[in-house]
């Protein structure tokens, strides 16, 4: 019978290049949409910061970032620090998004509770990054 290691690795094995393309997928569309359809809401949401003039260049670069993040998991050679990189630019966004916006953590669709999740996938993308 297989052991409890090999079923885990037998799991893992093949959810593994899901992670990889879901996770990239996640942060360049993220930050795509932030530059298109979803750049005014971005804008709106800076502006009830009190953020002011430094808006329209929160959202870029934040969008800018999270696209660098993705590019940074999506190649296999940088793939750790653009995880380490997500998970850093996702604690950043929590931190200051708590203290900007609390409210965010009270949403009915939970933007902020739904990066916990996220952040944990981060983990464990990094527990089976090695081939060996």
């Amino acid at each position: 019978p297989a052991t409890v290691q090999e079923k885990w690795f037998a799991g893992l094995y093949v959810t593994k290049p899901a992670i990889f393309v879901v996770l990239p997928f996640f942060w360049i569309m993220t930050g795509v949409v932030s530059l298109t359809t979803g750049y005014g809401n971005g804008i709106d949401l800076m502006q009830s910061t009190g953020a002011g003039m430094l808006s329209a260049p929160t959202v870029i670069a934040g969008a800018l970032a999270d696209i660098v993040v993705g590019a940074l998991i999506a190649w296999r050679p940088t793939a750790r620090k653009g995880l380490y990189a997500g998970i850093a630019l996702s604690l950043f966004y929590l931190i200051l998004g708590t203290f900007l916006r609390p409210d965010l953590w009270n949403e009915p669709l939970g933007p902020f509770l739904k990066v916990l999740p996220i952040i944990v996938l981060h983990f464990v993308a990094l527990a089976i990054l090695e081939e060996r």
